[in-house]
């Protein structure tokens, strides 16, 4: 999941005024100090839990932004009083093949690079069964153009969307949050799609994503079970993206010490299907 990164602009000039010599400006465009990313995932299925570490760049240097290896990242179990130190497999990317989460307990991500510290808690749900994807309608029929009411249509640059639903009944002994993690044909899409359940507690859904798909692509959806915290966040990201008219800024993270990004222990069910 690709995180919104606010870009600092920092310009150094004097009051320009007309006079007849010149004068040379200098300009410093945001030579602020950099901020430590960190996409913290701690998984209840075995081998997915992930920690990836990236640090922000000046607003003229080029991207990708620079992966940040030798960080000591651990993961505890609260509830259990067990911590597992991950390995760096690939540059800024930590994992631990063995660990799984577990339904119910809160987990503590603790990272330290070079003499700072960085900590995050989150608390995993527990699991809501997904029972399946439904397709609704066809991807030869529909409107023309976005909130058509069509379940297929065609928006900006001709990209095609069709509405898919997930199965599941929303537990009503406590409040909810998900977020659905969706790939297309093994590529993973940026849409941020989340839900809780005010007004449709206890109730089946009947929501639908609008994904980006066209006929015979195989959508992947990962349904995750999330604490409100992290559902906080993801609202917050989706919302900056989804705004024109102001200045974005940075969603409020979960991990301390100035750090960018999130930390969220989730549930994860997997169901696939064939557009049609």
């Amino acid at each position: 999941m690709k995180i919104l990164i606010r870009k600092y602009i920092v310009i150094v000039a004097g009051t320009l005024s007309i006079v007849a010599c010149e004068k040379v400006i200098d300009i410093n465009l945001n030579k602020s100090n950099p901020r430590y990313v960190i996409e913290g995932n701690v998984s209840n299925i075995t081998g997915e839990s992930l920690v990836k570490i990236i640090k922000t760049i000046n607003f003229d240097e080029m991207a990708p932004y620079p992966a940040v290896s030798g960080a000591l990242v651990i993961i505890t179990d609260n509830n259990a009083s067990h911590s597992d130190t991950l390995d760096e497999t690939r540059p800024g990317i930590y994992t631990k093949t063995n660990l799984a989460g577990t339904e119910g307990h809160s987990y503590t991500l603790t990272v330290k690079i070079g003499n700072q510290t960085y900590t995050a808690s989150s608390s995993m749900p527990v699991n809501v069964p997904f029972e399946g994807l439904i397709q609704d309608g066809s991807a030869q029929t529909g409107g023309s153009g976005p909130g058509s009411g069509g379940s297929h249509s065609k928006g900006e640059f001709g990209v095609t969307f069709i509405q898919v639903i997930p199965q599941y009944t929303d537990p009503d002994q406590t409040d909810n949050y998900y977020l659905f993690v969706v790939t297309r044909n093994d590529t993973l899409l940026n849409d941020i799609f989340i839900r809780n359940d005010i007004g449709f507690n206890g109730s089946s859904n009947t929501l639908p994503l609008r994904v980006k798909a066209s006929k015979n692509d195989v959508v992947k959806v990962d349904m995750q079970s999330i604490d409100k915290v992290v559902y906080d966040y993801f609202f917050g990201l989706n919302e900056n993206i989804n705004q024109s008219s102001a200045t974005p800024a940075n969603p409020t993270s979960n991990i301390n010490n100035g750090a960018l990004g999130y930390f969220k222990a989730h549930t994860s069910l997997k169901k696939t299907i064939k557009i049609e």
